[in-house]
């Protein structure tokens, strides 16, 4: 078990606890570390593969479904254990979730590097927990301990098109990159899929055959609530070869905190699989990244079609 999950683990009142949350584990050693106690285990993580993984190890998951209905009705002791959110929208979602749920004591510990944790998390937390501490800290690490909860409820932000439930990347805002990607898609989509959808914002109000997808349960339930049909999966991985005529992607490229330009990879590798013979995949790209050589790895014809002053849009077919 790494530094930090030991340390979340240590703090957190496991033994005083009938039902463990496990919130955001990107290793998976918390949820493991759960799992071993025998006790009930929930898993209110947002990504579609950690998710899966909690379900094989036995874990309850409450995968792409509104955490406060899923928690609405709960009972007895709790602890909520993960890494601290990067997205204080995902952490007051969290948050209300939890201290909503009905549990008659429910204390919530999440770790981070102490140069990634901010006063701010500390109000959140506040708005929905009568106590907020730092625990001791153990190196570079220390957790947010809350616990006493309000009650408090859920309401997702929302604008005039967009709507945003917890950590949903850019909010209830149109993304930049996001927005030169739908100026640059064709009048005739045919069978269309939003890989990687987001809020939605890319493919707000076409028509047609519209599909979409994203493996974190926040960007799903966002879009959804926008109108648009969404699948929660592993890059489309529910979805069958050779079924799309137009794709857009706007992919990723923070893993956390880090900048990771490899997070394409497996986006781009789906979309091959997934675009129809004579097919065209749109992307957008932040132009100082190079993307570009990743796409033409994968087609044979490789176009650029729009540019501004961050922003490039690709156009590739096989």
């Amino acid at each position: 078990m790494r530094s930090l999950d030991s340390l979340i683990w240590s703090t957190a009142p496991v033994a005083e606890a009938e039902t463990i949350m496990i919130c955001n584990d990107p290793t998976g050693d918390l949820l493991t570390a759960a799992v071993d106690t025998g006790k009930r285990v929930v898993c209110v993580d947002s990504d579609f593969v950690r998710c899966r993984a909690a379900g094989d190890a036995g874990a309850l998951v409450a995968g792409d479904r509104r955490l406060d209905a899923y928690l609405a009705g709960s009972s007895g002791s709790a602890v909520a254990v993960g890494e601290m959110p990067k997205s204080l929208g995902r952490l007051d979602y969290l948050a209300r979730s939890i201290a909503g749920a009905g549990f008659d004591q429910v204390t919530m510990v999440l770790g981070a590097n102490n140069k990634h944790l901010a006063r701010s998390m500390n109000t959140v937390l506040g708005e929905s927990f009568t106590d907020v501490a730092a625990s001791l800290g153990r190196g570079k690490f220390r957790c947010l301990v809350a616990s006493g909860p309000k009650p408090v409820t859920y309401t997702p932000a929302s604008s005039r098109e967009l709507v945003a439930i917890g950590g949903v990347f850019s909010g209830t805002k149109p993304d930049l990159g996001g927005e030169l990607l739908r100026a640059s898609l064709p009048a005739s989509l045919g069978r269309y899929l939003d890989l990687g959808c987001g809020n939605g914002s890319v493919s707000r109000g076409l028509q047609g055959a519209v599909m979409a997808t994203d493996s974190d349960a926040d960007a799903v339930l966002s879009a959804r609530a926008i109108g648009l049909h969404v699948t929660w999966d592993d890059a489309g991985s529910a979805l069958a070869d050779s079924s799309f005529d137009t794709i857009a992607l706007n992919p990723p490229f923070h893993d956390g905190t880090t900048v990771d330009a490899t997070l394409v990879q497996h986006l781009l590798d789906a979309a091959a699989r997934l675009l129809a013979p004579g097919g065209s995949l749109y992307l957008v790209h932040n132009s100082h990244l190079r993307y570009r050589a990743e796409v033409e790895r994968r087609f044979d014809a490789v176009e650029e079609v729009a540019r501004d002053a961050r922003y490039t849009v690709l156009r590739a077919r096989s």
